[in-house]
């Protein structure tokens, strides 16, 4: 399975975080190919999100009440393994994006649905439906840090459904 890591990048990100993540890419390396990619223009984010979004393998990482346990989302991780999809591309949006501190909702958000005329013909609606939405946590985080917690959770993941101990 490969995942690609997108995070929109406001401010420069810490370097205990680009360690943190680079030691996360080392670990799953025996499970996964994973990589990760700092966007900082609005316009390629946007690009990078609907050619995604078209290819049905977007899930968005954002602050929600609907936050998952490791072992389901291990068990997700399974379902994706199996399905022979083959790709995983995960989009940690900056606040503004995600609807957090006023900002507006995502272009491609599944809550979007409702306010799609079915009767109408709208490449917007496949690409709802394509979306996957991941909360990790209630909390409103920096992009850095949500992309460093989405690593351990799926390096947590692999090793759950490995059944390998988390802790050496």
């Amino acid at each position: 399975m490969k995942y690609e890591i997108y995070i929109f990048e406001e401010v420069k990100t810490a370097s205990f975080y680009k360690k943190a993540i680079a030691e996360y890419e080392k670990r799953l390396s025996r499970y996964c190919k994973i990589a990760c990619r700092f966007v900082k223009k609005e316009r390629e984010w946007e690009k990078l999100l609907a050619e995604a979004a078209d290819a049905g393998n977007v899930c968005l990482v954002q602050p929600g009440p609907d936050s998952v346990t490791s072992e389901s989302f291990s068990q997700t991780i399974g379902q994706w393994e199996m399905s022979g999809q083959g790709k995983k591309q995960f989009f940690i949006p900056a606040a503004h994006f995600a609807g957090m501190e006023g900002g507006s909702t995502p272009k491609y958000h599944k809550d979007d649905t409702d306010d799609i005329d079915d009767t109408e013909d709208s490449g917007d609606k496949d690409k709802t439906e394509n979306t996957e939405i991941l909360n990790l946590s209630d909390f409103t985080m920096n992009t850095a840090m949500t992309a460093m917690i989405l690593y351990e959770q799926i390096y947590r993941g692999y090793r759950i459904l490995n059944h390998h101990p988390y802790h050496k």
